[in-house]
């Protein structure tokens, strides 16, 4: 007899998994335990989902599309991330660094290591990798890029706004002036970790590609007068 997939039993498991991500983490969520809340089996659940990949990016795209904001806590949350109420802990702990009144080289090194020391890891290589595969759907896409790169973009515009306004560094954009930090800040190892071939790196690391990720930006951007 043809076994008759539904609606219900579609949302049914969607929601399990909502729950079994949020309690687990994605790594250590089962599809066995997915079909066990909804009181099925694993081989009906994969009637419905191919992969648990599959499933998680069904459900974070729906989410994105339902419930908005709520959706970027619940892809930290599964992936093993803190989230806060707007951003990650660990972003605003990173951005917090970010003090005009200190001297600008230091601050500098100080926030890419602390960027790089937490950003550049498994867990959030992981995120990454599942809202890229989510943002097949542009709509999906632009709204965690507005939730999550540019809100924190937006607070390191205004760190390097104030710098210019005191005259530390040249008058340029400060929307620019921000990406381009970070580009250099990414540009020797994020590419190796978005593939999953180097996603962690040593202390030892970390301080030399920020040191030459700052004497090339000051180079650039530094103010003759701040010289």
């Amino acid at each position: 007899m043809t076994r008759v997939k539904t609606v219900a039993r579609r949302e049914a498991f969607l929601g399990a998994a909502k729950e079994v991500f949020q309690e687990m983490s994605f790594d250590r969520a089962s599809m066995d335990e997915i079909a066990a809340r909804v009181g099925s089996s694993k081989a009906t659940l994969y009637r419905y989902f191919d992969t648990k990949e599959a499933l998680f990016q069904e459900l974070i795209g729906q989410m994105a599309s339902e419930f908005g904001g709520e959706a970027m806590s619940f892809l930290y949350k599964s992936v093993g991330v803190g989230a806060g109420a707007e951003l990650p802990k660990e972003a605003m702990d990173t951005i917090s660094l970010l003090d005009p009144t200190r001297d600008v080289e230091q601050t500098l090194k100080e926030f890419g290591r602390h960027a790089l020391k937490h950003f550049h890891t498994p867990q959030r290589f992981a995120a990454n990798r599942m809202v890229i595969a989510a943002a097949a759907d542009p709509e999906i896409g632009r709204l965690y890029y507005e939730q999550g790169s540019v809100r924190a973009m937006k607070l390191t515009e205004r760190y390097f706004a104030s710098l210019i306004e005191t005259g530390q560094l040249r008058k340029e954009n400060p929307v620019v002036v921000a990406r381009h930090f970070r580009g250099l800040l990414e540009s020797e190892d994020h590419e190796a970790g978005l593939f999953n071939v180097k996603t962690t790196l040593s202390e030892e690391h970390i301080t030399e590609v920020v040191d030459r990720a700052v004497d090339v930006f000051l180079r650039a951007y530094r103010s003759p007068s701040a010289a």
